[in-house]
């Protein structure tokens, strides 16, 4: 009897479940539209209402370019996800990413620890946490490491230009080297800096005979698949999962490259801390000392407290967030470099002059005054910057209790306010033609001072306040002195009829200039090409 009455029923349950869960739904919807705190921004249908939106054009990998297309759409304030509003303006920049902004990293950053203990600078959202950590990090950035920093990119720069020099003559074209794609390339000789720098031990990925060379691809192919999650309708779960079994789940399931990587990086750390711990117990002279950035961390201390600055977990991970983050963001703007330089002939004329007037000797290219006073360099690299900021989304923060004001408009806490570094580094209000790669735009005697001051004020690839990137000054090092040394050394060209790492005209929208570099958003900038042709600089 019991069981015909429910099986009667049971299209009467389902109906009524129907019933709420459309209710639901509708209710939520005009809650997100008209009476949620963030309903006063315009920005589209179902973003407003829902995270698939966003979701999916990470998945795609092409956020970047929907929120620019959305800042065409609806100005440079607007929500992009029920809770997250866009404010694309500098003094929103400043405010949000400053000492002053109330806000800290966003849920999205705890899906990318190895296990919810293994937090570095870059993923520890709490503030107090992340203020001890970028006190003992600091230490290793300083001007006394950068100069210590030197010569391991000179010595890897100057390999790296030999290898190039052993293809010459080897294509179809006389007198010119094979094709090199440059995104692969620069992808290596970064890694190797880097290496040296935080592992005291050189990859040698740039060396033909090289097994290492995979890791970089195995880098994007990790970044493929947890970025989209930080954006997914379950992020939260997924970081509820993590201390209940998920973390374990990702160790069993890794697939062995990323094993072989772990193990790689464990050895070059563990064999590294014995040689520092080696010299706390038999000092060896001042010049004998091998001192990269693993050095400077192990004896950092916290200058607030006094005490020994990262245990050796704590140091392990900040090393192997140094080589990653490091690497791809360098390299990136680098890629971009090469890709404007070989499409803008007198660009390129301008630099050459430039760079062959100010040095004599190749060997004379290092860090001081004359390397400072290339200033068409300096602007070259940062409009670089500019069309290719390394992070082209946003850097997603969450406004703490107490809420925040941004442009005039009140954010409350839990809310998510953020800038789109892309979208503020195309905004025409700051950067005239802003789809056209031009230097003299960050000079004053070819622009102005009011314009300059202006493009300085929007400028964001290197972030900002306590977050901002504390390898700029390194990042800069190493750029000048590979571009000035690459110059110096050698004539480069673009691949006839290549157009790899340029847009298609038959592409989709945001994707048809054939001469804006295109990347592609993994939190970093996904990027292929260009690929280039070298020869040797003949000096009268």
């Amino acid at each position: 009897m019991a069981l015909q009455y429910a099986r009667e029923n049971v299209p009467n349950v389902l109906g009524l479940g129907a019933t709420l869960g459309i209710a639901y739904i509708l209710v939520t919807a005009i809650y997100r539209l008209y009476f949620h705190p963030l309903a006063k921004f315009p920005g589209p249908f179902f973003a407003r209402i829902s995270t698939f939106p966003s979701y999916w054009h990470t998945i795609k990998q092409d956020r970047h370019v929907w929120l620019f297309q959305l800042q065409e759409q609806y100005g440079p304030n607007f929500r992009y996800s029920p809770d997250a509003v866009l404010f694309n303006t500098p003094a929103a920049f400043r405010h949000i990413y400053g000492p002053k902004g109330n806000t800290r990293k966003s849920e999205y950053y705890k899906i990318w620890p190895k296990t919810v203990d293994a937090l570095n600078t870059w993923s520890v959202t709490d503030v107090p946490s992340h203020a001890r950590k970028r006190r003992v990090l600091n230490y290793a950035f300083s001007e006394k490491a950068l100069k210590a920093a030197e010569p391991f990119i000179q010595t890897n720069t100057n390999r790296w230009l030999d290898l190039m020099d052993e293809q010459v003559g080897k294509g179809a074209d006389k007198g010119w080297s094979t094709p090199f794609n440059m995104a692969e390339w620069l992808n290596f000789l970064v890694f190797d800096i880097l290496g040296d720098l935080c592992f005291g031990e050189n990859f040698n990925m740039k060396e033909p005979e090289s097994k290492l060379r995979h890791i970089p691809e195995l880098m994007v192919g990790f970044l493929a698949l947890l970025h989209p999650i930080g954006y997914s309708p379950f992020r939260s779960f997924y970081v509820w999962m993590k201390p209940r079994g998920l973390d374990w789940l990702m160790a069993v399931i890794a697939p062995p490259a990323i094993k072989s990587w772990q193990d790689f990086v464990d050895k070059c750390l563990a064999d590294r801390t014995k040689v520092e711990q080696q010299l706390e117990v038999s000092p060896k002279p001042e010049g004998e000392v091998r001192k990269d950035f693993f050095h400077w961390l192990f004896k950092a201390v916290d200058p607030e407290t006094g005490e020994r600055g990262y245990d050796l977990n704590e140091l392990y991970a900040e090393s192997e967030l140094l080589i990653i983050a490091g690497s791809d963001t360098t390299s990136i703007v680098m890629s971009a470099m090469m890709f404007y330089l070989v499409r803008n002939p007198t660009v390129q004329s301008t630099l050459e002059h430039e760079i062959l007037s100010t040095f004599s000797s190749y060997d004379d290219i290092a860090s001081g005054p004359r390397l400072n006073s290339c200033k068409y360099m300096h602007a070259f690299i940062t409009e670089a910057m500019r069309m290719c900021p390394p992070v082209a989304a946003e850097l997603s923060r969450e406004v703490m209790p107490g809420g925040t004001c941004v442009d005039g408009h009140f954010i409350p806490a839990g809310m998510q306010c953020s800038t789109g570094m892309y979208c503020l580094s195309y905004n025409k209000d700051y950067f005239p033609s802003p789809t056209t790669f031009r230097p003299e735009r960050w000079l004053v005697e070819h622009s102005g001072e009011d314009a300059v001051t202006r493009a300085e004020g929007a400028f964001c690839s290197f972030s900002s306040g306590s977050r901002g990137c504390v390898g700029k000054n390194l990042a800069w090092l190493e750029m000048k002195i590979v571009l000035a040394k690459l110059i110096f050394r050698f004539e480069v060209r673009r691949q006839e009829g290549n157009n790899l790492g340029g847009g298609d005209v038959n592409a989709r929208l945001g994707r048809r200039n054939v001469d804006q570099y295109q990347t592609y958003d993994l939190f970093v900038s996904g990027r292929d090409g260009p690929v280039v042709q070298v020869k040797p600089r003949v000096h009268g």
